[in-house]
């Protein structure tokens, strides 16, 4: 996990190592508390080289305040994102990635409905029951960002997630959806990102943005998606990258591409 840390430029060091207990929990690294309070808001313990199984009883759900939970880039092998974690009533910010965690993940987690950020990607081997997936989509209701990339769902596509007008960034990539896409204009006014990529049963055309749009980087390779590129895909004026690769477009390129700068 320390070549992740490095490549992504996130400092890389044992936060926990001189966690004392007994001692003001405050100044532990990793750790912020709420000023007039004291409680425990935020645990920052990414790259941290944590390792080993994260029980039910663990010392992490002692802190019942937090508000943001960044375990990424440590190696939970033998984990589950398990029920435990629905137990962060407050919680707006969790991220899991790259830490290893595997099979089932709890339906707990649709229980975190103040959650604004949910990031879950790069756990080979977790998974959704397409219940707890349903559930998820459902309930949390103030998402701007979701990524689940790798996190196995075997459902059809969500619609219901392209009426979320809070999206900014959806990683869907991997997941393996599918069915087919809606064919319905998008109206996500603040959506950057839009990963489907890997999703090889998830058919459909091209999608269809609003010209109100601030799509940055849209990812559909390695999908069943199908058809012409249509002139509308001059709409998407912020684009900065665009994978097709490896799907089922035909035709010819239109013009209106030009007009991506």
């Amino acid at each position: 996990m320390n070549d992740y840390c490095e490549f992504y430029h996130h400092p890389s060091c044992p936060k926990t190592e001189y966690w004392k207990e007994g001692s003001d929990c405050c100044s532990w690294d990793g750790a912020t508390c709420d000023l007039v309070t004291g409680h425990v808001i935020k645990l920052d313990l990414s790259c941290s080289w944590l390792s080993g199984t994260i029980h039910s009883n663990s010392a992490l759900f002692r802190f019942p305040h937090l508000q943001r939970l960044n375990l990424a880039f440590n190696n939970f092998s033998g984990s589950s994102v398990s029920a435990g974690f629905g137990r962060f009533s407050s919680l707006m910010h969790l991220n899991l990635s790259y830490s290893g965690f595997s099979g089932l993940i709890s339906p707990e987690i649709s229980h975190l409905s103040n959650l604004v950020s949910l990031d879950l990607s790069w756990n080979d081997g977790s998974e959704f029951s397409p219940q707890s997936f349903d559930s998820l989509v459902q309930n949390l209701t103030k998402l701007r960002k979701l990524h689940l990339h790798g996190i196995s769902v075997s459902s059809v596509f969500p619609n219901s997630l392209l009426n979320r007008s809070s999206l900014i960034s959806l990683d869907l990539s991997s997941c393996g959806f599918y069915g087919r896409f809606p064919d319905n204009d998008i109206h996500l006014s603040k959506l950057e990102l839009l990963y489907l990529y890997g999703n090889q049963d998830l058919s459909g055309n091209f999608p269809r943005f609003s010209e109100n749009n601030s799509l940055i980087d849209l990812a559909l390779s390695i999908t069943n998606f199908s058809g012409e590129l249509p002139a509308s895909i001059g709409n998407l004026k912020s684009l900065q990258t665009l994978y097709l690769s490896y799907c089922q477009f035909s035709g010819s390129i239109p013009d209106s591409l030009e007009n991506l700068t």
